[in-house]
């Protein structure tokens, strides 16, 4: 019987596809406006059973009944630039080029971030909106004590014209998102970057194309359950028959 099974394996894998691809591209579409935002992207492939082996089972939970199927084989991140915006808030800062922000977090994690929509806290130190401690280039953090700040292209930065030290930017080996805005990764200096003072860097979500791929997503997702109620009409006429 397993035959009986193989249709619904393989339009249900599809349908499985197209809904984690739909959740993708709602993500990418609700951070449209999320300054730092790095879209994702969702890369199916066809499954095939080594060999086209088929184990002498009958049960359609066994894979190797099923001898291709669409699935998912990862989710990655596009790193592309996104616009800068100019705010004028002296501590707003932008990377133009590669490139990450690090941050410690409240646990004493170190995350990298895009994101540089800054503030200062009541002690004076260089904070994410969460209240994340901004660090220089030996991962300390960066306290501010004067009224006129300054931070040159290549990340020099300076109060009341006294140099404080220098922002941590860094390149990543193998990043991952750590829930929206920010990364892990194994860090290394990085390279050929400017960073603009008095700016933020925009999602890099297109929000047309998003929208556009939402469409096409719902309607493969439509067409597969209309494949599935016609398998089982069929399969239902077979066992009368039978």
């Amino acid at each position: 019987m397993a035959l009986d099974y193989q249709v619904f394996y393989l339009l249900g894998s599809g349908l499985l596809v197209q809904e984690r691809n739909l959740d993708v591209r709602a993500n990418n579409l609700a951070n449209v406006n999320t300054s730092g935002f790095k879209k994702d992207y969702l890369v199916a492939l066809s499954w095939f059973v080594p060999s086209g082996v088929k184990k002498n089972t009958t049960n359609p939970e066994e894979p190797s009944n099923n001898y291709v199927y669409p699935i998912v084989e990862r989710v990655y991140t596009i790193f592309e630039q996104g616009n800068l915006v100019s705010t004028g808030n002296p501590t707003d800062l932008a990377i133009q080029g590669n490139g990450f922000f690090a941050v410690r977090d409240q646990a004493g994690n170190i995350l990298f971030t895009r994101k540089g929509m800054f503030r200062l806290n009541e002690e004076g130190y260089l904070t994410t909106e969460e209240g994340y401690l901004v660090l220089d280039e030996n991962n300390n953090p960066i306290q501010l004590l004067g009224s006129d700040v300054r931070i040159t292209k290549d990340g020099y930065i300076y109060a009341d014209g006294r140099a404080v030290g220098r922002l941590g930017i860094w390149d990543l080996q193998n990043p991952e998102k750590v829930g929206r805005d920010y990364f892990s990764g194994e860090p290394f200096p990085a390279q050929g970057y400017e960073i603009y003072q008095g700016f933020y860097e925009a999602s890099n979500v297109n929000a047309v194309k998003e929208i556009v791929q939402i469409i096409k997503s719902v309607r493969a997702h439509e067409f597969y359950t209309k494949l599935v109620q016609a398998a089982d009409e069929v399969q239902g006429k077979l066992n009368n028959v039978l």
